[in-house]
């Protein structure tokens, strides 16, 4: 019994010391996936990129892009956004799914915006610019609210 627990602990600080060098590290925009180039032509062509941060993951990286703006964009492994943030002014239409938008624009939202939505594969986040926070399951029925 003790030799097992001596070999787990062993091969628990292996793993932990063969990931002590995945930091972030800076990158740049041609060195994003395809799919978050892409994202990033066709949603956020007028800004200007800040910096490119990759996060490396054990199966693959992370990034996070940020513009002059403050605009963050994050994206997953796969290359597909994961969250997108934007400190002055609403995040674009063409992001949001029309279920969200809609339900924004019907409900008692009069003047406010989406200034950030994130999603996973279970939820859909959404922070108003008056701070409230719109949570949805992955089907757009609404699960709650936060301020």
């Amino acid at each position: 019994m003790k030799k097992i627990l001596i070999s787990a602990v062993v091969l628990l600080g292996g793993i932990f010391a063969a990931n002590a060098d995945d930091r972030e590290r800076p990158t740049t925009v041609d060195k994003l996936p395809a799919a978050a180039q892409q994202f990033l032509k066709e949603h956020f062509k007028d800004l200007t990129v800040a910096f490119v941060v990759e996060d490396p993951k054990m199966m693959g990286s992370e990034y996070e892009v940020t513009y002059t703006d403050r605009t963050e964009v994050d994206f997953g492994t796969d290359g597909n956004w994961t969250s997108v943030e934007r400190k002055y002014s609403a995040v674009p239409a063409s992001v949001v799914p029309k279920q969200i938008a809609d339900f924004v624009a019907k409900g008692n939202f009069q003047g406010q915006y989406i200034k950030s939505i994130s999603r996973n594969a279970y939820t859909w986040e959404v922070d108003l610019s008056n701070g409230l926070e719109i949570k949805f399951d992955s089907n757009f029925n609404l699960l709650g609210y936060d301020d």
